[in-house]
């Protein structure tokens, strides 16, 4: 931050200050006290917005992540459908970490977003249920 930046903020809550002293010695308690009102409304609703906003950009890259974590989990199965790695433990160890990881992405947007989350059936329990 700069020098005038910095400068500018001790200004203003300094003005505040003064005005709500200035306030209380014109017209009384009640009108600063009222002024002091408005002012926490102001600054509180301000903090509102911004955590809303910083909310939002949380949960915008939440779903981003998610969306690249699913591309990747595809990619993996791609390359496990091979005929060469056809059957390989590690690859298929590390699609179930990636389901496992997804999985974990999805509790948390359910648990602190409003977010709908729609659950895909997995190909093995599929296969396991017809097998039955």
């Amino acid at each position: 931050m700069n020098f005038m930046t910095q400068m500018s903020k001790y200004i203003f809550w300094i003005s505040l200050v003064l005005n709500g002293i200035l306030l209380m010695f014109l017209v009384g308690v009640v009108p600063f006290l009222l002024y002091l009102s408005a002012l926490f409304n102001v600054l509180m609703t301000w903090f509102v917005f911004k955590t809303l906003r910083r909310t939002n950009n949380t949960e915008e890259d939440l779903i981003i992540l998610m969306s690249e974590m699913e591309e990747f989990l595809e990619q993996l199965q791609n390359i496990h459908a091979m005929e060469m790695y056809y059957g390989d433990t590690e690859l298929q160890n590390l699609i179930n970490n990636s389901k496992a990881l997804i999985n974990n992405f999805i509790d948390v947007q359910a648990k602190y977003f409003d977010v709908e989350v729609e659950f895909e059936p997995d190909d093995e329990a599929e296969e396991e249920a017809k097998e039955e």
